[in-house]
């Protein structure tokens, strides 16, 4: 059998007991997609969820699923993402996540046509915001920034992204962050210089809906993946990029509090740990 052209994988999980009909609009989204053959595309899903609920529901969608269910690191997004990456056999890769959606019917046609014609290391598309899944808001083109490694997000989630096989088994995600794994992977995506394409005539859709991690600012849990990062880029120089990026952020966003602590050493027992678990990070 040919290997598909394109696996989309899709981390899945509870989702306070709406991951099976967020898991129902992704996949509605992608069952719409016209001018695709169904033979180039593979879809992963990855299950971290502790009930049975998502694996009866794959068992009866129309669309064939390549279900596997991941008991392991249960909480940790990027270790969900990486093991769905880690099952994939198309040539290239799309992530999305479960409470996203692709927009455009042609969404995926557009992609293979780059593909094809370019045949790129990887792409960006646009996105958008949806809370119900028809209306959509907020355009974003996702595009480079210095100040990632802060958590200054310029290209939307990780749903925006689709590329080669080889590329994103061999960057995969930090499992080491829950916050800003998405803004680390970014950070080092742009530092690769590979031929990535930003391809902003379509588009996913973020799923907003009351409970999301990005709701949920921990002030401790930033400042120790901010300072995990500092340690782990010393060539970034984080604490030369601190003063203007605080002088950014104070504009951007005026009356919020700054969102990490400004001293970025980390302690003895925090770089002792990260050293000896440097071997499950990502290249």
């Amino acid at each position: 059998m040919t290997e598909p052209l394109i696996s989309i994988v899709i981390p899945a999980y509870e989702m306070k007991r709406q991951g099976v009909a967020f898991l129902q609009r992704a996949l509605a989204s992608i069952k719409k997609q016209t001018a695709v053959d169904p033979q180039a595309i593979e879809i992963v899903v990855s299950d971290q969820s502790e009930g049975q609920e998502i694996a009866q529901f794959c068992k009866t969608t129309a669309l064939a699923v390549q279900y596997h269910r991941t008991p392991t690191r249960r909480g940790i997004a990027a270790h969900n993402l990486n093991t769905a990456i880690a099952l994939a056999k198309g040539e290239y890769i799309k992530i999305l996540f479960q409470d996203d959606v692709l927009v455009e019917d042609h969404y995926l046609s557009t992609l293979l046509k780059i593909i094809n014609t370019d045949k790129p290391d990887g792409m960006l598309t646009g996105a958008l915001h949806t809370l119900d899944g028809e209306t959509f808001t907020n355009p974003i083109t996702p595009k480079n920034n210095p100040y990632f490694l802060f958590g200054n997000n310029t290209a939307s989630s990780p749903s925006v992204i689709t590329l080669k096989r080889e590329v994103a088994k061999v960057l995969l995600f930090d499992e080491h962050l829950k916050m800003l794994f998405d803004c680390d992977f970014y950070y080092r995506l742009f530092d690769q210089l590979l031929n990535i394409i930003i391809a902003e005539q379509i588009h996913i859709a973020n799923g907003i809906w009351e409970g999301q991690a990005q709701h949920q600012i921990n002030f401790q849990q930033f400042t120790n993946e901010v300072r995990y990062l500092n340690w782990r880029y010393p060539q970034a120089k984080l604490r030369d990029l601190l003063p203007p990026y605080q002088a950014y952020f104070g504009k951007l966003h005026p009356t919020a509090p700054f969102p990490f602590n400004t001293n970025l050493k980390a302690n003895l027992w925090q770089r002792a740990y990260w050293a000896l678990t440097r071997k499950q990070t990502p290249a």
